[in-house]
């Protein structure tokens, strides 16, 4: 799931050229041209412009892991990667750096990890920041002070590994070892494991202060979803006018709602069953996007439009897709 770019030079510029798709791993919308700019959020172009200045950009990938989206950025010439936040948050920091150059205890682990495998690339990875779930949603915690982690690349004839280790040499994963399509694999079974896990996390009842919304509101929608579980409640303004938006989980159903004060709906969005798409939107993506498979469906509803954001996985890689009813792509 990465975005490959065109060489690009952070230096404090938020629009980026890409050259193919512009994936986004999580839900989301995408512009799939051969050629197109992606425009980072200021925060996380000033974050990398501060901790890589005039660093080019290889690779981009953008997750989201609890909610919060993560923009894990590979530069060139040997520069290492970045994780950052949308919100500017430096979550992970690794550098490349050569075997006799890190702490003593750590190089003798990783070539007792090796066990006569060659030893390739070394990262030293300053791992800052952590996402974590509290009371139902996603957190950034700041580590403090930062931990060290020393990754290496292992290589054995076709089998590939790493491993990682702390600075005192105490494992920290692996080795792993495997074929890079057996390793592909391996990731994509970790990454819906993740999904999985926060899902049912999502899904757990959580303490909301309900009284940030107006009784028209929360009558409303009790009204229209009896069931229905409310995960987060807040207001929000919108060129003078203020809304409150309700998160809930309704049985499968994930379901986000924007009132305004009298307790009308303004917009819904909504997880659905893909099965259920409309005809017309199930031929323009095969047309589109052959062998493709929808990992994610939502249906979004504004006014009289309606719209289906989707996330589908194409080629081993995952693409945002929004589609109007009558199959036309939009995004």
């Amino acid at each position: 799931m990465k975005r490959i770019m065109k060489s690009a030079v952070v230096a404090g510029v938020a629009t980026l050229a890409l050259c193919g798709p512009f994936v986004w791993a999580g839900t989301g919308a995408q512009q799939p041209a051969k050629q197109a700019e992606v425009e980072l959020p200021p925060a996380v172009a000033k974050a990398v412009q501060a901790n890589a200045p005039n660093a080019e950009i290889d690779k981009l990938t953008v997750e989201k892991e609890a909610g919060i989206a993560l923009y894990d950025i590979e530069f060139k010439a040997g520069r290492g990667e970045i994780e950052v936040a949308a919100d500017g948050t430096v979550m992970d920091v690794a550098t490349i750096v050569a075997l006799k150059d890190i702490p003593k205890p750590a190089a003798e682990a990783i070539r007792k990890a090796a066990a006569g495998a060659t030893i390739g690339q070394v990262e030293r990875s300053e791992v800052r920041a952590e996402v974590k779930v509290v009371a139902g949603k996603g957190a950034i915690v700041k580590v403090v002070p930062p931990r060290e982690i020393y990754e290496a690349e292992l290589v054995q004839g076709e089998k590939r590994g790493e491993v990682q280790v702390a600075p005192d040499g105490k494992i920290v994963e692996g080795p792993k070892w495997g074929s890079a399509e057996a390793n592909a694999k391996e990731e994509a079974e970790e990454k819906e494991e993740a999904e999985e896990k926060e899902a049912k996390e999502e899904a757990k009842p959580a303490a909301v202060d309900l009284k940030v919304l107006p009784p028209a509101v929360l009558a409303a929608f009790q009204a229209s979803y009896p069931h229905a579980v409310i995960k987060g409640a807040s207001k929000e303004a919108e060129k003078g006018v203020t809304y409150y938006e309700v998160e809930s989980v309704d049985g499968k159903t994930s379901r986000d709602l924007l009132y305004s004060a009298d307790g009308k709906a303004v917009e819904i969005e909504e997880t659905i069953d893909p099965a259920t798409l409309p005809p017309a939107v199930v031929q323009a993506l095969a047309k589109a996007y052959p062998g493709y498979k929808i990992l994610r469906a939502e249906a979004m509803t504004k006014g009289t439009q309606k719209l289906f954001e989707l996330q589908i996985q194409v080629g081993g890689k995952a693409a945002g897709v929004t589609v109007d009813p009558a199959g036309k792509i939009l995004k």
